[in-house]
């Protein structure tokens, strides 16, 4: 299944990359190419290794804090349109992202050990909270552009509709995983072990599925517009 992941994120960046949707949607593009180098990386290691683990981890870490831009790029074909409503938006959501990053340094400090020389437990904490406190928080952007939108009577392109309904999906996906994360440690039981990893699989497989929904839906933007936000004023 792992296999199968990288292989499908490998085709939706090949996509993104044939339709040259790069040149509107730069940090969406940067997302993805992050996912398959990400994915090469963890795949190159031994399974449940230390290395690997570490790998994981830091990835996530990182990936944490593109949610917010790939979330903001989701919009940029009507950028024009609602660039106030975006702009607010995005600026609590990273207001959030900041006050939880802060608040995830002091829970997080607890498991940090000054003689280990990798404090994995405090990254790994640190992770989960950051990680957590943004996906939610572009989820809480992407209702709240909706909303705006629906007030306004703004129709959505067809590319921003399927670019948000993969994100708002796949962070939701991130949420779950996160809070089996936490489950796991706090029920170390065979049987809660097992159903996680059940769910863990379920979950690999709902991401490989909208995954291939989001690179076959994708459609190319007009040749001779660099980007589609430009569409209004021509």
């Amino acid at each position: 299944m792992e296999y199968a992941a990288a292989a499908i994120d490998v085709a939706l960046l090949l996509r993104v990359l044939a339709l040259r949707l790069q040149r509107t949607y730069i940090f969406l593009t940067l997302a993805c190419l992050l996912t398959v180098l990400f994915d090469v990386a963890i795949l190159s290691l031994t399974r449940d290794s230390p290395e690997r683990v570490r790998v994981e981890v830091y990835s996530s870490l990182l990936i944490a804090f593109v949610f917010p831009l790939a979330a903001w790029d989701v919009f940029e074909e009507i950028a024009n349109s609602v660039a106030a409503i975006r702009r607010i938006a995005i600026l609590r959501t990273l207001a959030s992202l900041l006050m939880v990053t802060v608040f995830g340094l002091v829970l997080a400090s607890p498991t940090f050990q000054a003689d280990d020389p990798t404090a994995l437990p405090f990254i790994v904490t640190l992770t989960i909270i950051i990680s957590t406190g943004s996906a939610t928080g572009c989820l809480t952007f992407f209702w709240a552009m909706r909303r705006a939108l629906r007030l306004q009577k703004v129709t959505l392109p067809h590319n921003t509709f399927v670019w948000m309904v993969f994100y708002a999906l796949l962070l939701g996906g991130q949420i779950v995983t996160w809070m089996l994360w936490l489950l796991e440690d706090a029920l170390p039981l065979p049987s809660s072990a097992f159903a996680a990893q059940f769910i863990n699989l379920c979950l690999d497989t709902f991401g490989v599925a909208i995954t291939i929904w989001c690179a076959v839906r994708l459609r190319a933007l007009p040749k001779d517009l660099p980007s589609a936000s430009l569409n209004e004023q021509s």
